[in-house]
């Protein structure tokens, strides 16, 4: 690493000429303007501005500015940046290769887990909700597995018995509403035989009227649930 303070400009840069690994490109000195170490080191790769100070981001290292004058610079030579950037390289080349191997690994693996669960007997006959939940599991685990067909499928049986559940629900409903105006027209036949007063008979004849209609929904309705 080769660092520039303003006296020991003439001395580095005569240094890094002499170097075994010469920098050919212009020495950045103290007090360069923004243009000048452009014109020497090219672009930044990136900048960041705080107050008076910026910083210019190189692949070589970094170059301090303050008020827009080069207050210091970290900078290795173009030989040791040519290094790193090598080293780089080779490391995310390295990783690529790793993933691909990986995600290889992670399919192989989950075609098999697909291929074994869609023949076990077992988890066929689990709940439906218990597969849904399996195989989010699995989608996480292989994503690079497709398993919306089994998905819909388990949507499917849980939708059904859903529905299922729900009729049973309203057959149970209905058929205790049932029972309650059975046992209501026994109460209005003693409350009828029981009242000599017109008005309270004309009041059971319209509770039942209304009953009866209510009870011939109730049958209407059980039969249509029972086809």
């Amino acid at each position: 690493m080769k660092i520039i303070y303003s006296g020991m400009a003439l001395l580095v840069a005569i240094l890094g000429h002499c170097a075994s690994r010469a920098d050919t490109s212009p020495a950045v000195v103290k007090g360069d303007t923004f243009e000048q170490v452009v014109g020497k080191l090219g672009e930044p790769k990136g900048k960041v501005k705080g107050g008076a100070r910026t910083t210019y981001y190189y692949d070589r290292g970094t170059v301090d500015f303050l008020t827009g004058r080069v207050e210091r610079a970290f900078l290795m030579t173009a030989a040791e940046a040519k290094e790193k950037i090598a080293e780089r390289e080779k490391a995310e080349e390295a990783m690529r290769r790793h993933a691909e191997a990986e995600r290889a690994r992670l399919l192989a693996e989950g075609k098999a887990q697909l291929e074994k669960t869609l023949a076990d007997k077992e988890f066929a006959a689990t709940p439906p909700a218990f597969q849904l939940v399996y195989w989010a599991d699995f989608q996480q685990k292989f994503p690079g597995i497709d398993v919306s067909a089994p998905i819909a499928e388990a949507q499917k049986k849980l939708d059904a018995n859903q529905k299922g559940n729900q009729a049973v629900t309203e057959l149970l409903a209905l058929n205790t509403r049932a029972s309650e105006i059975e046992k209501r027209f026994k109460q209005l036949d003693e409350d009828y035989a029981a009242s000599l007063a017109n008005w309270k008979r004309n009041e059971i004849d319209q509770e039942r009227a209304k009953l009866t209609q209510e009870l011939a929904g109730i049958k209407a309705r059980v039969a249509e649930m029972l086809k």
